[in-house]
């Protein structure tokens, strides 16, 4: 079996959010790349990776390298497409990492359509029956018509809202898009709407500084915060706030031996395209778990096919220790055949059809296409 064809399409999709919220920096479209990679034998494997950057790589370099190869030699692929040699001085060699992963990820679906396995089966199986999911919110846009007083009830409602929707028992939302007070009466109102039992997450994306991160954990000791990701931007810093407050950080710094130093930092979370797919992402969480770490998922929009990915990795790593983030329900269309895979019952089953599970929608992807 050979490498017959790859091509990639740039795709935009508009973002789906009730009227009353414009989400943070008042996104409207989730820009991704669609990858296919077609065999001589005529088994076609799907792959989804970041950005719009991505198209013209995989359409020009990568496949240059590729066509003609086995599909079946990831390892191989990798090899061919990114130089195996990492170099803090040569950042670009991410961005064609990124790229790669738009293929790496198709040459897992022909694999398993190859085996008439599903992807968790070529992980080694099952270790528990769904990938767990947290609940996400993203701030309501102070640019609306609600006044800043408004907001904290409001979301509030929300994430009750996402929660029973969910039946989930996790709840993770943005901050530091409003002013602290602001951000402190949203966590306190999230606490009280969800009750006692729902675990609570924020994500700050290194947006406060150390006065500001300490006074808000102050001010929300009641709510019991579950996990803070990322208050502050030094891991020096992170771990300074874990001593002093107990409430558990994680980073998405995913370069480990930068971590180690720091054993109050807990967890690790990051997403398949920044390691060149699924192989980089499990070696990634086995040194991750090696270093006594946590890990999850973190979403960076994904559509159907990067989503079919998270839940087989979900279902099929026990080196992730809490649900991952997702945002699968606030895409307009996943560009996929068939009914969303949404999150119910705190996850997502995914099937034990071949490969990743899923089928292209190709009039949608035509209708979404960007040049």
């Amino acid at each position: 079996m050979k490498i017959a064809g790859i091509r990639a399409t740039t795709v935009a999709m508009p973002v789906r959010h009730p009227p009353w919220i414009k989400l943070w920096f008042q996104r409207t479209h989730v820009k991704r790349t669609i990858g296919e990679v077609i065999t001589d034998t005529g088994i076609v494997g799907l792959g989804e990776t970041r950005g719009r950057y991505s198209t013209a790589l995989i359409n020009g370099e990568l496949r240059d390298a590729l066509l003609g190869t086995d599909p079946l030699d990831r390892a191989g692929a990798v090899a061919r497409c990114v130089d195996p040699v990492d170099d803090f001085g040569f950042p670009e060699d991410n961005v064609r990492r990124v790229a790669l992963g738009g293929i790496e990820v198709a040459l897992w679906d022909i694999a398993g359509k190859h085996a008439g396995k599903p992807l968790y089966d070529l992980l080694g199986g099952k270790v528990r029956p769904k990938a767990l999911f947290a609940g996400y919110g993203y701030p309501i846009d102070p640019e609306n018509l609600l006044s800043l007083a408004e907001i904290p009830a409001v979301f509030a409602r929300r994430a009750r809202e996402i929660v029973a929707e969910q039946d989930g028992q996790w709840f993770e939302f943005k901050i530091a898009r409003h002013d602290l007070d602001t951000d402190i009466a949203t966590i306190l109102a999230t606490r009280e709407a969800l009750g006692s039992t729902v675990r609570i997450a924020v994500d700050a994306n290194m947006a406060y500084t150390i006065p500001q991160a300490t006074r808000m954990l102050e001010a929300v000791a009641p709510a019991r915060l579950d996990n803070f990701e990322e208050p502050v931007a030094g891991l020096a810093d992170l771990a300074a706030l874990r001593r002093k407050h107990g409430v558990p950080v994680s980073t998405h710094c995913t370069l480990v031996d930068a971590v180690r130093p720091y054993p109050e930092i807990d967890a690790v979370a990051s997403d398949p395209p920044l390691h060149g797919g699924i192989g980089g992402t499990v070696n990634l969480m086995r040194e991750v778990a090696a270093a006594g770490r946590g890990f999850w998922l973190r979403s960076t929009w994904e559509l159907g096919i990067a989503w079919a990915v998270h839940c087989h990795l979900g279902v099929a790593c026990r080196e992730m220790t809490r649900p991952s983030q997702g945002l699968i329900d606030l895409v307009e269309d996943d560009l996929v055949l068939g009914p969303t895979w949404a999150v119910r019952g705190g996850g997502v089953a995914p099937p034990g059809t071949p490969g990743l599970g899923v089928e292209l929608d190709r009039d949608a992807v035509r209708a979404c296409a960007v040049s």
